[in-house]
């Protein structure tokens, strides 16, 4: 993101609004390296939580990452970022941004629409960023029930989808043998780029009614690999007879004695065995459930194994703050897991 919004270009781009009857006044921008920390700052204000300069910048330093800030003088009261990804539509290249990181500070929330800075964030991100003609064809996230009732009143999003949640028990002497799997990590990763390539190119192949954001070797790098704070399993499955890769999945392991399987590519026809490997190896790891999120579109595919499904409390939205193609189009068309979202 940086080498585009550090340009003198960009930094012509902002928008200065008159805020209330003190005096000052909100200018909206493009966000810049030079924004960091103080983003970092309302982060931990916002969400009482630590974002650090690494997760900044593993986030947002990225050719596909955009950001709007607002500022109050020379103080950061709103940010509104975006982590964008090349899509299959409907087995058409495209792209997409997944909407991140929705802060105001407390101290200047209000329920003046013209005046608000979520609004001015919101519409300044859709209205540069996504629709027709813009870098982003769609936008899309995973907001709390909070932001999406705001999107929605505000005339920013509207709800095509929901997320559901499937659980399986782990149970220790139930699953498949999972010697034979390969963990990859920083060591090996890259002598198995084209290896995975070759799954998403398959993988790819049942989605010519759905969306799915690209799931390459790059995704898996970035996502999972050089998570600046998370740590995953990333596991390829050889076939039993010819070892020729047939899968890969990714898990990540918690001390709540829960596992979460955040992504996979595989055939329909594997998937029953994939998640028993997933449950396996959750055994080795003293997991006693494992949980996957999945777009309400796709219950069916992960009823294997009888595993326990109940909806989400995140509905899937689709941009309605700037030109672009018909919600309509685009209900129950989502394929989503944990891998997709940014906080996971």
């Amino acid at each position: 993101m940086i080498h585009m919004e550090d340009s003198p270009e960009s930094q012509n781009d902002d928008v200065n609004i008159k805020a209330d009857n003190s005096g000052s006044d909100y200018t909206t921008r493009v966000a810049r390296s030079t924004d960091a920390e103080a983003i970092c700052g309302l982060f931990r204000k916002v969400f009482k939580e630590e974002m650090t300069l690494a997760h900044w910048r593993w986030k947002y330093e990225r050719d596909l990452s955009r950001a709007i800030v607002v500022y109050r003088d020379k103080q950061l009261v709103a940010h509104y970022g975006g982590v964008g990804t090349r899509i299959l539509l409907e087995g058409k290249t495209s792209t997409a941004i997944q909407v991140t990181d929705l802060m105001v500070d407390p101290q200047v929330r209000n329920a003046v629409r013209s005046n608000s800075p979520f609004y001015l964030s919101a519409k300044k991100f859709l209205e540069s960023f996504v629709g027709f003609d813009k870098p982003f064809l769609l936008g899309y996230g995973f907001p709390s029930g909070r932001a999406m009732d705001l999107s929605e009143k505000l005339g920013l999003f509207t709800p095509v989808g929901n997320m559901w949640e499937a659980r399986w028990p782990v149970k220790q002497d139930q699953y498949l043998d999972v010697k034979n799997l390969l963990t990859l990590d920083k060591n090996n990763f890259h002598s198995y780029e084209k290896t995975i390539n070759s799954l998403w190119k398959k993988f790819s192949h049942h989605f010519s009614n759905h969306y799915i954001c690209d799931k390459n070797a790059d995704y898996f790098k970035w996502r999972f690999l050089l998570h600046p704070s998370k740590k995953y399993s990333i596991h390829i499955v050889p076939g039993r007879l010819t070892k020729v890769p047939k899968a890969i999945f990714v898990l990540r392991h918690d001390q709540n004695k829960k596992s979460m399987l955040m992504d996979i590519l595989c055939s329909s026809l594997d998937l029953e065995k994939i998640i028993k490997l997933a449950l396996g190896m959750s055994a080795h790891k003293g997991s006693s459930q494992v949980i996957t999120w999945h777009s309400d579109s796709f219950k069916k595919v992960f009823s294997v194994l009888s595993s326990v499904q109940e909806p989400l409390a995140i509905k899937i939205p689709a941009n309605i703050g700037s030109v672009g193609p018909d919600p309509e189009l685009q209900k129950n068309k989502w394929w989503f897991m944990p891998g997709d979202t940014d906080y996971l």
